[in-house]
């Protein structure tokens, strides 16, 4: 039988332990938004605010990196993975292609159990809108959709799983400026689909809910009274490149752009 408190059992030297956690409560803060996205940090900010130690912060922020949850900026620190359009497209786009895979879960008894448990617990809240409720169905939420992951192909659960990390990001980032919340899903229709085992009710189920997502942030957006701008230079006027067909074989300058054009030759 495993037991965690025996002195047999194989522990991380307590610098790698450092860095694990480290790493994951630089994490966990650029998730719940702590670290507010496009917030540019350094390593000083960091150990500061988190009690960390400098080299298992700067071990932490390269791992990161890797991720795509900071970039480092020279001489000004670590810029936190801003929110942006693009991104959320890309979030709800791969959603659609990888969360189909739940279809595959491997279904014990004690998946079901356990599931079950959990689900009993979320509907015994009756849909109570307070911040305390709330959050206590989301992590019961998020501990079935884990359940669920370990019994998937790894590789899958592995990404589908930093894109349920991606989202919840998202839904708290549009839920920190105000306004109607996004409710957890209907976790038992999703369960019962996949205890059956049958497979077009697990992915409509999974597409209602990447569509309430999209709809959620889309709803978000229109009510958003932030000022959109242009990029930098972008207002200045694109030169007019002009082709001209000579027979000489020689190079003209385009009077419109006042840069030397290629040759075509008939």
């Amino acid at each position: 039988m495993y037991d965690p408190s025996s002195p047999f059992r194989r522990k991380l030297p307590r610098h790698r332990q450092k860095k694990a956690f480290a790493e994951q409560r630089l994490r966990e803060a650029i998730l719940w938004c702590e670290l507010n996205p496009g917030e540019t940090v350094t390593e000083v900010d960091l150990v500061d605010r988190f009690g960390i130690g400098r080299a298992a912060v700067r071990v932490a922020l390269a791992r990161l990196a890797s991720l795509g949850l900071v970039q480092p900026i020279p001489r000004a620190g670590w810029r936190v993975q801003p929110m942006s359009g693009a991104l959320i497209g890309q979030v709800i786009a791969a959603r659609r292609l990888v969360e189909p895979a739940l279809c595959e879960v491997l279904v014990t008894q004690e998946v079901r159990a356990r599931c079950n448990q959990l689900v009993a617990v979320i509907e015994a809240m009756g849909g109570r809108e307070t911040p305390e409720a709330l959050l206590s169905s989301r992590t019961y939420s998020r501990e079935v959709g884990d359940i669920l992951l370990a019994h998937i192909n790894p590789l899958l659960a592995s990404f589908l799983g930093d894109l349920w990390d991606q989202s919840d990001r998202i839904i708290r980032f549009f839920e920190r400026r105000n306004g109607p919340r996004f409710n957890t899903p209907e976790l038992r229709t999703l369960l019962d689909a996949i205890f059956a085992q049958d497979i077009p009710a697990v992915r409509g189920f999974c597409a209602r809910e990447i569509d309430r997502l999209e709809s959620f942030v889309a709803a978000r957006l229109l009510h958003d009274d932030s000022e959109l701008t242009l990029p930098a230079g972008s207002d200045k006027p694109r030169p007019v490149v002009t082709a001209q067909i000579i027979e000489d074989g020689q190079k003209t300058v385009s009077p419109e752009s006042g840069t030397e054009e290629g040759t075509w030759k008939t």
